[in-house]
């Protein structure tokens, strides 16, 4: 299947728990199906570059058969916004950070799964609670990239 190139960037406040979840499980889903012409990133609101995933994030990508190695946090530039072709934000309050831009959408938005609400501070159980919530959002997000391939 022949993918149009496109830029899809997570977005939430720290680029250390859910946006990189977000972000490793959908380049997962499409790498698995061969697809490499879309582009997935993540990045965070109010963060440091280089800063390392989580460890309860990390922990719950490993119990689910992701592979989380080598992630460094990434602080979002008006540059990121304008490469990508959809920026989507974990909740509807990141989404009005970034008001300015047309390409902003937030995760319920494009799957009607609700927002992500940050784990950050809470125990393994919660991580792998957020971790199955984005997986369901990625799957959505996956088959909207499938259908739009058939238009």
């Amino acid at each position: 299947m022949r993918v149009r190139n496109k830029r899809i960037l997570f977005v939430c406040t720290g680029n250390t728990c859910r946006s990189p979840m977000a972000e490793i499980i959908l380049k997962s889903k499409l790498k698995s199906i061969g697809i490499k012409n879309v582009k997935v990133s993540s990045a965070g609101l109010n963060t440091e570059n280089g800063l390392k995933m989580s460890k309860n994030s990390f922990e719950a990508l490993k119990l689910m058969g992701y592979k989380p190695y080598g992630f460094k946090s990434k602080r979002l530039t008006e540059q990121m916004i304008a490469k990508s072709d959809a920026v989507i934000c974990m909740t509807e309050n990141h989404k009005y950070a970034l008001s300015n831009y047309l390409n902003v959408y937030t995760i319920s938005q494009l799957t009607g799964l609700g927002n992500i609400e940050d784990p950050y501070g809470g125990n393994i159980n919660v991580y792998i609670k957020t971790s199955h919530q984005l997986e369901d959002a990625c799957n959505i997000i996956l088959e909207q990239i499938l259908n739009k391939q058939g238009e």
